[in-house]
């Protein structure tokens, strides 16, 4: 009996044999293809998972979407895709002397030992990003056009030094950098990390001053400005964004509006410890100091020769940047104060 169950047993086992193989075979086809489609969105912490936009998902898919600020999910697509708006990151320079740019067009200007390096806002329009080592310290000097904010930071990251590149996305209407080594995008206004491996960290401002091309020849004859020979084919006499900075209007409206100040009056702001401080820029003049306070600390704000220092109480400098009213006062609702000499 026993060796006749057996032989039963065996012979069951022979006769299904290829439908089983079949059957584990087909099951680890389903697996292998299941992960192998599986969406980058899986990465994402739950809270993200169904709301992050998928544009900026596929376009940086090396990102450690594990790590990321829910605000991510409010990011919408500025048209371009990621380096659509290509960075420069081979400057060429010029003299001043040759570049035939109307006085009036501003430009970031940065002081490279005992040179003057010059990055005017014709260029920076249509590339938004220029990596560059000034005085030693590489740099990448960013202008987001649709909120006019102009930062220099440091590209020196923890792991070392990077390059930069526009995302293609916007928040807030901002520009979203990222950086090439981690592709942690990083919002411009701000500096802080939006999603992937440096999330929570924030980049550090270098000084600069914002100038007219007028001021900087009176100024700095001697000055370089950044050529307008990048390799890219851009028209820098034109202006994608005429009459946008004049305007009341947004192409992307922000959830937030403040009308204290026309909404694209350019600020100029610094942080000091936990508050950030704005200042309508205009209102600031020549040849004046101010003084106030944030923090039971007094600050010192000084323009001469159309040139700015923003110190504390022991002299020490404060970088600072510059920003529409509308893009800086919806970023800052919660920790911001206005400094204006013209009001009371």
């Amino acid at each position: 009996m026993q060796q006749k169950e057996k032989q039963i047993v065996n012979h069951g086992w022979g006769h299904s044999r290829p439908v089983l193989i079949a059957l584990a075979l087909a099951l680890i086809t389903m697996v292998y293809f299941a992960f192998s489609f599986q969406e980058p969105s899986s990465k994402i912490s739950p809270a993200l998972k169904n709301d992050a936009p998928p544009f900026l998902i596929r376009a940086f898919p090396k990102t450690d979407w594990s790590k990321a600020d829910p605000a991510v999910t409010r990011v919408l697509s500025g048209g371009p895709g990621r380096d659509g708006i290509p960075a420069i990151d081979e400057p060429k320079f010029e003299p001043i002397g040759v570049n035939n740019r109307s006085e009036s067009v501003q430009a970031i200007v940065l002081r490279d030992g005992d040179s003057i390096k010059v990055y005017p806002y014709n260029i920076l329009v249509w590339h938004e990003v220029v990596n560059d080592t000034v005085a030693g310290v590489p740099v990448a000097v960013t202008f987001c056009p649709l909120c006019g904010s102009a930062i220099v930071y440091d590209r020196r990251l923890p792991d070392g030094v990077s390059t930069f590149g526009v995302s293609g996305g916007l928040l807030e209407s901002n520009m979203i950098m990222y950086d090439r080594s981690t592709e942690t995008l990083w919002q411009q206004s701000t500096g802080k990390a939006l999603a992937g491996k440096y999330f929570g960290q924030e980049l550090k401002r270098n000084q600069f001053q914002l100038m007219t091309l007028g001021e900087v020849r009176t100024k700095y004859p001697k000055a370089h400005v950044l050529s307008e020979k990048t390799g890219y084919p851009r028209n820098y006499s034109s202006n994608p964004y005429s009459g946008y900075d004049i305007s009341e209007d947004f192409i992307f409206s922000p959830s937030f509006r403040d009308t204290r100040y026309p909404a694209k009056t350019i600020f100029v702001a610094f942080l000091f410890g936990d508050r950030a401080m704005g200042v309508p820029w205009l209102e600031l003049r020549d040849g004046e100091t101010y003084t106030t306070e944030v923090n039971e600390q007094e600050i010192t704000l000084r323009k001469q020769d159309s040139e700015l220092s923003v110190t504390d109480r022991d002299g020490q400098e404060i970088p600072f940047y510059f920003e529409m009213w509308f893009s800086w006062a919806v970023q800052h609702q919660t920790d911001g104060m206005v400094f204006d000499p013209s009001r009371p």
